[in-house]
C-alpha cells in the first residue's frame, strides 16, 4: 500500500490540503524522508509501493513526529502559557530503539543470539570426534 499525504493527515485529524500546497509539500517530504530512514535500516527491496503494512504505520507516525515539529523543539512559550515536551520524547526522524527492534524484525534480522550450552559424553576409552577435541590434536585444542 502506497505511502499517502492524506493518510498523514488522517492521523493529525485535519483535512488533507490541496495538492501542490506549501503544506501539502512539507507534509509529503516528511513523508518521503521518514520512510527513507526506514528503509535504509530495512529491507533494500522495501519502496513506498512496496512494503510490510507495518513499515507504512511505522512511516506514518515517523512523518507525523516530523510535520509536527519540524525544528525539533523542546519546549514553546507565548505569553504565560508553555509547553514543554517529556523527556525522551523522539524528535524528528530519529528513530526509537522500539523503532528499530521493528523494523529489524520485519526485515528478518532477529540479531546474533548466543545460547551456552554443555553436552557431556562419556567416551569409554574411545576416541572422541569433531567436536570434542582430541588429545593428540596438535592445533591446542586439548
Amino acid at each position: 500500500m502506497a505511502l499517502e499525504v492524506a493518510d498523514l493527515f488522517k492521523r493529525l485529524g485535519k483535512p488533507a490540503p490541496a495538492s501542490g500546497t506549501p503544506e501539502w509539500e512539507r507534509a509529503n517530504a516528511a513523508l518521503e524522508d521518514a520512510f527513507w530512514v526506514i528503509a535504509a535500516q530495512g529491507h533494500p527491496a522495501w519502496s513506498p509501493q512496496r512494503h510490510p503494512p507495518v513499515i507504512r504505520t511505522l512511516a506514518l507516525a515517523v512523518a507525523d513526529r516530523r510535520f509536527r515539529n519540524p525544528e525539533g523543539y523542546v519546549q514553546e512559550q507565548a505569553g504565560e502559557v508553555s509547553y514543554r515536551m517529556p523527556d525522551g520524547t523522539p524528535m524528528g526522524l530519529a528513530l526509537t530503539r522500539g523503532e528499530q527492534t521493528l523494523i529489524d524484525r520485519v526485515s528478518g534480522r532477529g540479531g546474533l543470539k548466543s545460547v551456552n550450552g554443555r553436552r557431556s559424553v562419556a567416551s569409554r576409552g574411545l576416541r572422541t570426534g569433531y567436536p570434542y577435541p582430541d588429545p593428540e590434536d596438535s592445533w591446542g585444542l586439548t
